[in-house]
């Protein structure tokens, strides 16, 4: 979303500036959760290149040594639970992004408020990509904190209205307050 696209929909600079705001703070926390990954991510690759060239050299420089040839064999093995846990991992974060997700489509309020009430380990993800069993814990956490979700009903309002006379001039239709009110600044003028 740009401010020029913004401007041509015939928005003014303080409505522009109004929708960027809001853009910036949901967008804001998930271009850092993108660049952690990110980061993450082409940390675990380059461990895992700096291993497999370790485990070259020594290949090359091991020649028939039984040493060196089980030194190869657990530094592979280590190569493999590094990618299942890193897999893992990934996964694990996917899942709480789907959740985070699940909770903003749900209208929290706070997010991390709410995600201390659900059991992520009772959420699991399909192979579509669906959640299962998060339905039911937000509904539950709507129930019994229902303050921390937006609701769609409208805000209540308080209406001040009435007579504000002390009924001694109720047949003159006139607000007796007011009239005092109305000669006073008449008289500091």
């Amino acid at each position: 979303m740009k401010r020029e696209d913004l401007k041509e929909m015939g928005l003014n600079d303080d409505q522009i500036a109004s929708v960027m705001t809001a853009y910036g703070k949901d967008m804001n926390p998930l271009k850092e959760q993108v660049d952690s990954l990110t980061s993450e991510r082409d940390s675990l690759q380059q461990q895992v290149s700096d291993r497999d060239g370790q485990l070259d050299d020594l290949r090359k420089n091991a020649g028939k040594n039984q040493e060196l040839e089980a030194q190869i064999k657990q530094l592979q093995d280590d190569n493999k639970a590094a990618a299942t846990k890193y897999q893992n991992e990934l996964a694990a974060k996917e899942k709480g992004f789907k959740i985070e997700g699940a909770l903003r489509d749900a209208k929290a309020k706070n997010v991390k408020a709410v995600l201390s009430l659900i059991d992520t380990d009772k959420v699991s993800v399909n192979k579509d990509g669906k959640l299962d069993g998060l339905t039911d814990q937000i509904d539950a956490v709507k129930k019994s904190d229902g303050y921390l979700f937006e609701t769609d009903e409208p805000k209540n309002r308080i209406n001040i209205g009435g007579n504000f006379s002390n009924d001694d001039n109720s047949d003159t239709g006139k607000d007796d307050i007011a009239s005092h009110i109305a000669a006073r600044f008449a008289k500091s003028e």
